[in-house]
């Protein structure tokens, strides 16, 4: 009679059982035979034996199955856990490498912006050739309305009109 013990994952299928077999591989069979979900998870697994709390290594492993133990004797099988470390080495890269790209990306959001037209204005330079009154709303290439006088435009007060050259002179754009 032995005592056949499970851990982890297997646990789901049996706990402890006790058979009356001489050797631990009829036993393992005889519960192999009987359940196949435990069949399918005992052969997905990496597994670790311990005979009478001593441990099993894989040359002596035909040797342990098939000798002959003392009635009472208690088997013990427990699935090996392996590859934890990579997967949480590589959780952390993960994690690291998000973090990076957002803190680039608020960086390049808030340092590399670009000028409005009231700033480009002021540097001397003018480059927009379809609206420079003080805020350009317009995109290029769309219909500018013509403004003469003061108008209101949407929440912003439009009163410098257009001008569709890069004169730098006044006088010259409004002849």
């Amino acid at each position: 009679m032995l005592i056949f013990r499970f851990a982890g994952n297997l646990r789901r299928h049996f706990r402890q059982v006790t058979l009356t077999v001489d050797t631990t591989s009829q036993g393992l069979r005889l519960l192999l035979a009987q359940c196949p979900e435990f069949k399918r998870d005992f052969y997905k697994s990496k597994i670790r034996i311990r005979i009478d709390g001593n441990d099993v290594s894989s040359d002596t492993l035909n040797f342990h199955m098939d000798r002959h133990l003392r009635d009472g004797a208690t088997v013990l099988f427990v699935p090996v856990v392996e590859g934890a470390i990579t997967a949480v080495a590589a959780a952390w890269i993960m994690v690291a490498v998000t973090v990076a790209s957002v803190a680039y990306s608020l960086y390049m959001t808030s340092n590399m912006k670009t000028k409005t037209s009231a700033e480009s204005a002021q540097s001397g330079s003018i480059t927009n050739n379809s609206y420079t009154s003080a805020e350009n709303k317009v995109g290029q290439g769309r219909p500018v309305p013509l403004l003469l006088g003061e108008m209101v435009v949407g929440s912003n007060v439009g009163s410098l009109g257009i001008d569709t050259s890069n004169n730098k002179d006044w006088n010259i754009s409004i002849s």
